[in-house]
């Protein structure tokens, strides 16, 4: 697969993993950020051993356990319901299950991203 292919392919892989939630970064040359970010869709979300659910699940746990900002693991919830890879129910259980391992400090605000995230949605109807 030439580097162009890798980057076409990323792009589609992009707009899969996120679903219209984050926009595709802007071109910026190939060797650059973009071409870079782009080889990394290719290359992980696009690997099919694992489904973009368990990929999100990694994602969601890794996110929780290195006490990431709420906005990022909110980027991946919103995909992941948007996708419907979770259901608001499952997400519950992602950061209940993720309590015992990363602590109140760090599975807290994720919890009220979360929760803020759904509300939003059920109003949205």
């Amino acid at each position: 697969m030439t580097e162009e292919e890798m980057i076409a392919r990323g792009k589609q892989v992009f707009e899969a993993c996120y679903g219209g939630v984050v926009p595709l970064p802007p071109e910026i040359e190939p060797k650059g950020y973009t071409g870079m970010s782009m080889k990394m869709f290719n290359d992980f979300w696009g690997d099919e051993r694992l489904s973009f659910r368990e990929k999100r699940l990694v994602v969601l746990g890794v996110l929780a356990g290195q006490g990431a900002d709420p906005s990022l693991f909110e980027i991946h919830a919103r995909s992941a319901l948007g996708n419907a890879e979770l259901s608001t129910d499952e997400l519950r259980a992602v950061i209940l299950m993720t309590l015992p391992y990363v602590g109140y400090p760090h599975a807290s605000p994720l919890f009220l991203a979360s929760e803020k995230l759904i509300a939003e949605r059920e109003a949205e109807g």
